[in-house]
């Protein structure tokens, strides 16, 4: 069976989780979960061209033996009255292999379209879920370490979520929404134990929680193009009520504005409002000669004709036209400038 480039990512990321990366002599793994420890050694001997078998060493809190026979592998089983649960060790002795495998790890952590299976590994390995069954709108998930791991915060940045490093627990933590940005790369994927309580949490939740402030934050970042409160209300999955007193006080910052188009109200950052408002005051101003009546006007430019007539009232406040009579305007010296029109009716360059 062909191995991908992502499948070997996963392997990378497992292996940083739970691999020996101090012992040049071999590659070697550790996990409770023998599937995992079976895609491991899948990845690994499709890259292997040596002689050597791979072994598995099985410790068990019991000194019943399960397992003797496996996969072509070399099976060794111990007791471990110190275990909760039965581990098991994958190795395969290679001192030449076991510098091309660090190798390629490498390359493959220094590539950013990398991290997801990385992660993916790296969960598999050391993450864990805690979810309050009590609470359903509660989700956390961890992922041990002994220290700030530079590489880890390197990922997380990437992924625009939060770092919060517990040094009491040793682990990272990714809670609230940020934990939705885990379950679109399914995060929990490798691991069919942690899979199914990782599905459990996010199938529980019933509303997703924002933390103050946050919920602002999202709605700014989603107001790059004209939106209607019920598209936002939909996206953030908060009711219109809610989402429009939060749009309101960004409103009242001066971060964002609000037009009538068609007939409904689209809310869009206030720079990107103010441009377009210059740019729809040009394209009014500038056909403003070219059509004999404001209906004309309408059916030439695309702009509905009762908006056209609003915004000529308030470009004659500004200065910037005249009325000639009900149905026609034409340009003020002032509106000239704006437009960029010469004294002899022409644009100006």
């Amino acid at each position: 069976m062909k191995i991908t480039e992502k499948e070997i990512a996963e392997c990378a990321g497992l292996w940083l989780a739970e691999g020996d990366k101090k012992t040049n002599k071999e590659v070697t793994f550790t996990n409770s979960s023998i599937e995992l420890i079976l895609f491991f050694q899948k990845v690994i001997e499709s890259l292997y061209q040596g002689k050597n078998k791979s072994r598995l060493y099985i410790y068990s809190p019991s000194p019943r033996i399960m397992i003797t026979s496996l996969n072509n592998l070399r099976i060794r089983n111990y007791v471990d009255i110190r275990a909760k649960r039965t581990y098991y060790i994958y190795r395969l002795a290679d001192v030449k292999f076991s510098k091309y495998w660090k190798e390629a790890v490498e390359n493959i952590t220094s590539d950013k379209n990398f991290y997801p299976e990385l992660l993916r590994g790296i969960f598999a390995g050391e993450g864990n879920v805690k979810h309050d069954l009590k609470n359903n709108n509660s989700r956390n998930v961890r992922i041990a370490s002994g220290v700030r791991d530079k590489f880890m915060e390197r990922m997380l940045v990437f992924f625009e979520i939060p770092i919060k490093f517990d040094q009491e627990k040793r682990a990272y933590w990714v809670t609230g929404r940020y934990v939705e940005k885990l379950n679109k790369m399914n995060i929990a994927s490798l691991h069919p134990e942690k899979e199914s309580k990782f599905r459990k949490m996010i199938d529980s939740v019933n509303e997703m929680h924002y933390s103050p402030g946050e919920l602002k934050l999202i709605l700014l970042g989603k107001l790059g193009s004209f939106k209607r409160t019920k598209d936002l209300a939909n996206e953030v999955n908060r009711s219109q009520i809610h989402v429009l007193e939060v749009l309101r006080d960004l409103k009242h910052e001066n971060k964002v504005g609000c037009i009538k188009f068609k007939g409904k109200t689209v809310w869009v950052k206030k720079d990107l409002l103010e441009k377009f408002l210059e740019e729809e005051k040009y394209k009014i101003l500038h056909n403003l000669k070219k059509y004999a009546s404001v209906t004309e006007l309408s059916r030439g430019i695309g702009i509905y004709r009762k908006s056209i007539s609003r915004k000529l009232r308030e470009y004659q406040k500004e200065g910037l036209v005249e009325r000639v009579n009900r149905n026609r305007w034409k340009m003020t010296e002032k509106g000239k400038i704006i437009v960029g029109v010469d004294e002899s009716g022409s644009e100006s360059q």
